[in-house]
Formats: C-alpha cells, structure tokens, sequence
C-alpha cells in the first residue's frame, strides 16, 4: 500500500509538471488557428546555409479564383485597393480589399497590359506590350495620356516594348523595355523621355567570349550573339522615391537601390544575396524589401538588404494553400500583408505576418527611430529564439554599438563575419583606450627616449656593445648555419643579385639552410593566415584541415622548383637543381621577416588604416616576386626576355602538372572502385 501510494504521489507530481510545461509554453510561443504549408527559413550564423524559424507568415486566402484571370502580369497595392494587369483578357482588375467590390478598367482601350502602377492621386500607369505604349488612366478609366516610342535622339535604337511600369511622388515615370539593355527608362510628368537610368553593366568575358573575341574575323563576329548586360525584369519604387530594380542571371546583384542618380546605395560593394531567377519586388513603406521567385519563393529583407525570412513555394503535385504554380508579382500592404500573383493558376494568394513577425518590425523599428534599448530587448528574445540565426546576432550587435557597447558587438559580428562592422567596433575601443591611456603612453615614450639619449651619451665614451659584437663575429664564424639562417636572408634583402652569387657558388647557404627556410615559410604562411586579424580576413577556418593547406602551400612552391630546373635543363640554364633549390628558399626571406610583423600590426589596425596595411602586404609580396625573378635569372645567367619565358614555361608546366594529377587521382579512384566491384561480385558468386 505505501509502495502504490508512492507511485501516485509521483504519478501526480509528473503530471503536474507537464501541466506547467504546457502552460509556459502557451504563454512563450505564438500560436494561429492556420497551419502553415511551407517552412520559414534564414540565414545561419556562419553564412552557410539556412537554419529553420519559426513561422514568419501564415498563407490566408485567395482572392479572385473565380473571374477568371487570364495570364494576369503585374499588380499593384494602393490605399487597401489591388490592382492586377489582366494580360490576357486585356483589362485591368480593382479590387476593394474590405468591401470586396471588383470593378473593369481599360478593356476597350488595352491591347496586351504587363505592367500597372498607380499614383498617390489615383491615375493608373499601364505598361502596354501588344500596343508598344505606355497608357495613362483617370482614376475612373478615361484615357488621358498614350506615350509611344520616344523620339528623342537619346533614345537610339533600342527596341521599345513596356513591359512594367511605375511612378514616383513627382509623377516622374519608369518603365521597362523588353530588349532595352540601356536601363530602366525615365519619363518627366508629362511623358517627355529624360534618358535612361540604372543600366546594369555587362559582365566580364568568358573565356570563350575572349577567344571569339581576339581571333575571329569580323565576318565570323557578326554571326555571333552580342555581349549584353543582364536583364531588368521588375521594378518598384518605393515611398521614398527610391527605384528598387530586380535582375536575372546574377545571383548576387540581383537587387538593387538606386537612387536619383541611379547609383546602388546598398551598402559594401552593393552585393545582395539572393537568388537569379527573381521576378519582382516590392517595398514596404518602413523599407523591407519583398523579392519573389516564378517558383514562389518569399524573401524578405531589410532595408540594408540583409536577409530576414524566406518562405513559400512550389505546388508539386497539388494544390495547396500558400503554394503557388508560377508567380509573376508580388506586393505588401501598410500591415506586412503579403499578396502573390500565381499566373498560371489566375489567383491571388495571401500571407499574413506572425507574431514572431511582428517582434522582428518592430525590433527594426525601435532601431530606425533610435529606441535602441527597446529594440536591443527585442533582439534579445529573437536571439533567444534562434541563437544560431544571422539576422538575429546582427540586430542584436546593431543595437548593442548603437548603445556603447563595443565588445559585445563586436564578438557578434564577428560570430556573423562582419568584418567592416566588427572593425568599427574595434575603432571605437581602440579610441577610447588611447583617450584613457594618452597620458600613459606619452610618458613611456618620453621615458624610452630619454634612455636611449643617455645609452648613446654613455656609448661615446665607453663602447660597452663592443664585447658583444665581437662574440657574435666569433659565433657566426664558427656556425655557418647560423649565419645562413640569421645573417644571409637580410643580406639577400640588401644586395640579393651579390646573395645569387654566392648561393650558385657555395659562399652562402646550403641545402639544409634552405629547407630549413621552406619550413619557415610555411610556419609564417600558417601563421599570416590563422592569426591575421578578423578585420583583414584572417582566422575563417584556415585551421580546420592542415593537410589540405600544406597541400595548397608546398605542392605549388615544389612544382615551381622542379619546373623551372627541368626547362632551364633544356634552354641553356647554368644552374643545377640544388642551385635552383636554394636559390627560391631565399627568395622568401622578406615575406619570413616582415609578415609576422604585419600580422601583428593587423591587431591594432582597422578598415580605416586599410590602406596602408595593403600597401605593406604588397610591397612584401611583390619584393618577394622580384627575387623569384633575379633567383631565376641569376641562377642560369639568363637575359631578362630568356628569364621571363623560362617563368612562364615553369607556370605552364604547374597548371600541367596540376590537371595530370587530378586525372590520375579520378583514374585511380575508378581503378580501386572497379576493383572493389569485381572482388565483391567474384565473392558472392563463389560463396552463393
């Protein structure tokens, strides 16, 4: 009896706890009567791949299933009206959000509508493909204005088919082209054409392209496609009057913000993730931005265009809510509304924000007013939702800097690899050291110079450095190894042709010197590469695989040795291969004495001193460039044309060498995998 009623007081305790469980987490989570059909997604914190959120939008309804859409193009929000460029019933749809009401605009005076817009006082902006033409609507439908093909001697010959279309505060217009690579074409607010604006600019040439380029005739050319910019798809502009363009076939530019000028304001080089087959954009009057794919793919991102959420997607095999067929707009309300036009499907499909959602705007909008520390506790309990989360550690360290809080900002972004942000972190606390410590610092200067003054005075009259120099003289003598190790490399720096000489003859180095400076210079390159500061791109898991970053290090530097001794044995070189083997070992020794010191510095510099520490970084590599010239040259008594061919020979036979061992290493893979498959297949025939 004791024993059972043990049991029940345990039985009641456990329930009990499951109860509290509940109860706690009803109170922390978000819950909705809908059940969301796809995932939410965002960047992890290592920027290397997704990690999954909480839902961020749940799909509502659809509207318009049932007035038959037709290859429906484009859509539009404005003041809880939608309107949607019904392609191919040549009309354009309005939709009262509240009341439901549905009315027909222009289906006597569109041909073939692909682009709508509306402006603050209610005239309609069409985008009119089949008719070659931009067409202004009153508010009520009545044409006002056709604008065709611009006339004006800027315009060129470029094809003129508006494709999309939209309006600023100013009534200035902007529309899209199909086959217009010039950019996005501006209008003034009476249909006067004002040039083009925001080209994208053509990519670098392939190499095929560059051959094609270089050696075919021009007969041969002219038969060729012509190297084009990427294409504009869509375009929005914001309340801001911003122009947000989007961009196929270039993942990382395939967003941009432009400005008046039609200059990328985006932040760093203005690079975007995102993806390459976007096919609008939409932006909030708060500033996030909405990008869509024709697969239905949602990404949201704010305003400095870091990635916030993904979700949506395909109908595979079925229809379902919040999957889409195949998108061809999107749009956001006031409220986070999101509004997906499926064109295959003839619908629109509707999300709606979360309250995981919410705390995230409203974290960015405590931020964009200055409310630093409520935004900081809202990304604070974001960050505890999804500690592994790029946008979470960023917000959370945007706010942290905004507040003073320097170190823990910067141990943030430096979880995110934020280096320009972790430098300015670093910038601030170096500051305010040097403003605490000023006083310090002057002093041990003042103190150290005015010992190095009395050292001196003290010298003139006694030389008491002079028994240690003598024993130096004596101990290099008698240890040639030290000398090649500690005298000959800044020798070789002072007068390296001398150095050369004497290395071809045996009166400085050796084969164990030199392979003791190899060994040297791949500690150093470890080194540089490991312990750089984060601001300059050291420490991003160089240590993760040392057989692989000895791979990349030795093989090039032994190949290079191997190669220019085996040309320079077939084109009159004078030098043997211990001679080549010694010679290049001491054409590291700038990169050995100065990158360690370089590395250091990189610690006490930010992106401000950027400069400088690039131009040190240079001058060591291109120094040590300038030794494996003379190394070359002085070793086989070359003229400098013989010197330069034997250095691109040599180069040649490494991408040679390289590509021999990458096919032996996919033959001998085959190899062993052939022989594993027939040994298994004579076991099991023999043991059957």
């Amino acid at each position: 009896m004791e024993q059972r009623s043990l049991w029940k007081r345990w039985i009641k305790k456990g329930l009990g706890l499951c109860a509290a469980a509940v109860a706690g987490l009803a109170v922390t989570l978000p819950v909705s009567a809908i059940e969301s059909t796809t995932y939410t997604y965002t960047l992890a914190m290592d920027l290397n791949g997704y990690v999954r959120t909480q839902d961020a939008y749940l799909p509502g309804g659809t509207y318009l299933s049932d007035i038959e859409l037709n290859a429906p193009e484009d859509l539009y929000y404005r003041d809880g009206v939608l309107f949607i460029a019904d392609s191919g019933n040549a009309r354009i749809v309005r939709y009262e959000l509240e009341t439901g009401e549905l009315s027909y605009l222009g289906e006597d005076l569109l041909n073939n509508p692909t682009g709508v817009a509306v402006a603050e006082d209610g005239r309609l902006f069409i985008a009119d493909y089949g008719a070659s033409e931009l067409v202004i609507l009153s508010p009520s439908g009545n044409l006002q204005q056709r604008i065709g093909r611009p006339e004006e001697v800027i315009y060129g010959s470029s094809p003129y088919k508006p494709r999309r279309v939209d309006v600023d505060s100013f009534g200035n217009i902007f529309a899209l082209s199909e086959g217009t690579y010039e950019g996005i074409l501006q209008f003034n607010a009476d249909g006067t054409f004002n040039g083009f604006f925001g080209a994208n600019k053509t990519k670098g040439l392939s190499f095929t392209e560059w051959f094609q380029d270089t050696f075919y005739t021009e007969e041969q050319k002219e038969k060729l496609f012509f190297h084009t910019p990427p294409n504009i798809v869509s375009l929005d502009v914001a309340s801001t009057n911003l122009v947000y363009s989007v961009t196929q076939q270039d993942a990382n530019r395939a967003l941009k913000k432009l400005n008046l000028a039609g200059v990328n304001v985006f932040s760093g080089n203005g690079e975007v993730w995102g993806e390459d087959n976007y096919v609008d954009v939409a932006v909030t009057p708060q500033g996030e931005i909405f990008a869509v794919t024709d697969t239905g793919s949602i990404e949201e991102f704010d305003n400095d265009g870091n990635l916030l959420l993904l979700f949506g997607g395909r109908a595979a095999s079925s229809d379902r809510n919040g999957l889409t067929a195949v998108v061809s707009a999107i749009e956001v309300d006031d409220q986070y509304n999101v509004y997906v036009l499926d064109k295959e499907r003839g619908l629109i499909q509707t999300f709606y924000p979360t309250s995981y959602t919410d705390l995230i705007h409203q974290a960015k909008a405590d931020y964009n007013a200055g409310n630093y520390d409520k935004s900081l506790e809202s990304w604070t309990e974001i960050l505890r939702m999804n500690p592994t989360a790029q946008m979470a550690h960023l917000g959370y360290a945007n706010a942290m800097f905004q507040m003073g809080e320097y170190e823990t900002a910067a141990e943030h972004y430096k979880t995110i690899y934020q280096g320009t942000s972790y430098s300015d972190c670093y910038w601030k606390i170096r500051s305010q050291w040097l403003s605490e410590n000023m006083a310090t610092i002057l002093i041990v200067l003042l103190c150290a110079v005015v010992a190095l003054f009395a050292l001196w005075l003290v010298r003139r009259k006694y030389d008491f450095l002079a028994p240690a120099a003598a024993g130096w003289r004596s101990f290099k003598a008698k240890h040639r190894l030290a000398r090649d190790l500690l005298v000959d490399p800044f020798y070789m720096m002072k007068h390296p042709i001398d150095c050369y000489y004497d290395l071809k003859h045996g009166l400085r180095g050796g084969v164990l010197s030199a392979s003791i400076l190899y060994v040297l210079a791949f500690i150093v390159c470890l080194f540089s590469m490991g312990f750089t500061s984060f601001v300059f791109g050291g420490g991003l898991g160089y240590w993760q695989d040392p057989a692989i970053v000895a791979l990349t290090i030795i093989a090039p530097v032994f190949l290079f040795v191997l190669g220019s001794y085996l040309i320079s044995s077939i084109n009159d070189g004078e030098g043997s291969f211990k001679n080549a083997y010694v010679a290049c070992a001491y054409m590291f020794s700038p990169y050995i004495v100065f990158t360690p010191i370089l590395t250091l510095l990189s610690h006490v510099m930010t992106n401000k001193e950027a400069f400088i520490y690039n131009f040190c970084v240079l001058l060591v590599v291109g120094y040590t460039l300038i030794l494996l010239y003379l190394a070359v040259k002085e070793t086989h008594s070359y003229t400098p044309g013989k010197t330069i061919g034997n250095l691109l020979l040599t180069v040649a036979f490494i991408i040679i060498a390289v590509l021999a061992l990458i096919i032996l290493y996919i033959l001998w893979n085959e190899l062993l995998d052939f022989l594993s498959e027939t040994f298994e297949e004579v076991r099991y025939r023999a043991f059957s």
